[in-house]
């Protein structure tokens, strides 16, 4: 009885939020285009430089507020935002010469060329920039630091200096490798913009309801489910083993890295894969906030019709016994195959990952 309930909970949060995705998040979304882009660079920023900021803390303050993080990361978080916002328009202006609208349309539009219709400098800068991150953190956890910054520091706050210089120095590093390649890519003459065969443009027109959008509002139906069963299993490792890593003199990040998150690593796993399959078999949040689209295209600013929304779309328009009567059966049948391979994959993973477990 009390799994029907949550269903019937789930089926009506994913309902409302289909709602607010489409009448509430598109509409702004499609105001702040360019602030919405820098979230994904900002909002991280500024989580790792508030980490930075409280490490900065002498200790005996730092003790003394411990019960304040929660807070803290709350108040680090609207900054981020804000930082968006403001970053936005000159994002649009030097990136996308004023316009990421225009910009979108320039290879369909030949009226709307100008100087940032014709530049694919800004797509691929922005396209970039996550890779780049990644590539950057491991140059610099791997290579540059045990070579540069190998001696251990006593004092808590020199550490803390040291550690926001290499995270200003990778963020530098960052933004020059993403400009770097950016260029190259678009003096060879390649472009976002240009269609890709067999999966369509990565950057292309604008539509109101698209990817972009089904993103923040799956994340607010997904986030909650994957937080709570990986604090269940973060919570379930023993407290022996934290005890034992830092008495051996690791630091708490250590312990968290190399003890607990191995120690828990298949109810972690259990969450994303049931995150996944949430996301998967969602209905109503994609058929209200993705378009309805019949289109097969990588583009994030374009919608989309997932499996089991044209389902619940064409299905009961389709004649009984005909061709695509069949062809919808035959979906079916294909997103359950799809269903049951992820689920048995996943269930081999956890088992493997639970076992490595009780072997520490």
């Amino acid at each position: 009885m009390s799994r029907f309930v949550d269903r019937c909970l789930l089926l009506v949060a994913g309902g409302m939020l289909g709602f607010l995705a489409a009448l509430v998040f598109a509409p702004v979304i499609e105001e702040l285009i360019p602030g919405t882009l820098a979230l994904f660079m900002t909002v991280p920023f500024a989580l790792v430089l508030g980490a930075f900021l409280w490490q900065l803390l002498p200790s005996g303050l730092a003790i003394r507020l411990s019960h304040l993080r929660i807070a803290f990361v709350a108040l680090v978080l609207p900054i981020g935002v804000v930082m968006a916002v403001l970053l936005g328009p000159v994002i649009e202006r030097v990136l996308f010469a004023g316009s990421l609208r225009l910009w979108l349309n320039g290879l369909q539009n030949r009226e709307m060329e100008g100087p940032g219709a014709a530049g694919a400098l800004g797509g691929w800068v922005v396209l970039l920039m996550p890779l780049c991150a990644i590539a950057v953190g491991w140059i610099i956890s791997r290579h540059l630091s045990p070579r540069f910054f190998s001696s251990r520091i006593a004092d808590r706050r020199k550490a803390a200096t040291r550690d926001l210089i290499k995270f200003a120095a990778g963020t530098a590093a960052t933004i020059a490798a993403a400009f770097g390649l950016g260029a190259l890519l678009s003096g060879l003459g390649f472009d976002v913009r240009g269609p890709v065969p067999g999966l369509g443009a990565f950057a292309d027109t604008y539509d109101q309801r698209n990817s972009l959008v089904v993103g923040f509002a799956m994340g607010f139906a997904i986030i909650p489910i994957i937080y709570t069963i990986a604090d269940d299993a973060l919570s379930t490792v023993p407290e022996h083993l934290r005890g034992a890593s830092l008495g051996a003199g690791a630091t708490p990040w250590q312990t968290a890295v190399r003890i607990v998150i191995p120690t828990a690593m298949s109810g972690l796993f259990s969450a994303c894969m049931i995150g996944l399959g949430r996301a998967v078999g969602e209905t109503m949040i994609v058929l209200m906030a993705l378009g309805n689209t019949p289109v097969m295209n990588v583009n994030v600013f374009e919608g989309a019709r997932t499996l089991s929304a044209n389902l619940a779309v064409e299905l009961p328009e389709a004649p009984q016994g005909g061709g695509h009567y069949r062809v919808l059966f035959l979906s079916a049948l294909v997103l359950f195959a799809m269903t049951f391979v992820l689920n048995t994959v996943a269930e081999t993973v956890r088992l493997r990952f639970r076992k490595r477990a009780y072997q520490l």
